[in-house]
């Protein structure tokens, strides 16, 4: 009998030995947030109830808790004031726009079908040319270049936008007044060289 006591005995020293590591890591070690009960850790937020915790942001009502962002009244919160940057509108997302002409183009295949008339129309110029008496079937576009605007051109002498470059195009070779920067015409024109454009890279392929 005593034997069996003694083996008993000692396989409890023995649990109680493998044991008190983990009870050290969860009820004894105060740098762990769970490392005591709730009511006995200060620095647990959840520790205390609400109203007796200082640290927990919830502790106090509003108008008491300082640092509780809806604590103060609306108009004592930076975040309310109507001078925040973060309260207005978007200024790209106006209501009120301001067009750049009237009638504007529904989309892009409008454009491009106007330019295309004005392509081979010789009376926007005297002199009796169209673009289509210089530039038929791609000639002396150089999109074998695969240039964008700006670049410089030769003929021009000078670094040039498309737009500067129809309108240097209409001064000169067709004789006839350049387009104004936000008319239609030349958003017509600069659509169908883009047609062109696409057209040529996609036989080049």
């Amino acid at each position: 009998m005593n034997n069996i006591l003694r083996v008993i005995y000692a396989m409890l020293i023995s649990i109680g030995l493998f044991s008190t590591p983990a009870l050290a890591g969860s009820h004894a070690n105060p740098c762990n947030p769970c490392g005591m009960q709730k009511h006995m850790n200060p620095c647990n937020p959840c520790s205390m109830k609400k109203h007796m915790n200082p640290c927990n942001p919830c502790s106090m009502k509003k108008h008491m808790n300082p640092c509780n962002p809806c604590a103060m009244k609306k108009h004592s919160n930076p975040c309310s004031m109507k001078s925040n940057p973060c309260s207005m509108g978007n200024p790209c997302a106006a209501n009120q726009k301001t067009p750049i002409r009237k009638p504007a183009f529904k989309n892009y295949q409008e454009a491009a079908s106007l330019g295309a008339k004005m392509w081979k129309d010789e009376s926007l110029g005297t002199s009796g040319l169209a673009c289509l008496s210089c530039h038929a079937d791609h000639e002396l576009l150089n999109l074998d270049r695969n240039q964008n605007f700006p670049h410089f051109v030769k003929m021009v002498g000078d670094v040039v936008t498309l737009d500067q470059m129809i309108n240097y195009c209409m001064l000169n070779p067709m004789k006839g007044k350049q387009f104004g920067k936000n008319s239609k015409e030349l958003t017509a024109m600069a659509a169908y060289y883009r047609a062109l454009r696409m057209q040529f890279m996609k036989e080049q392929r």
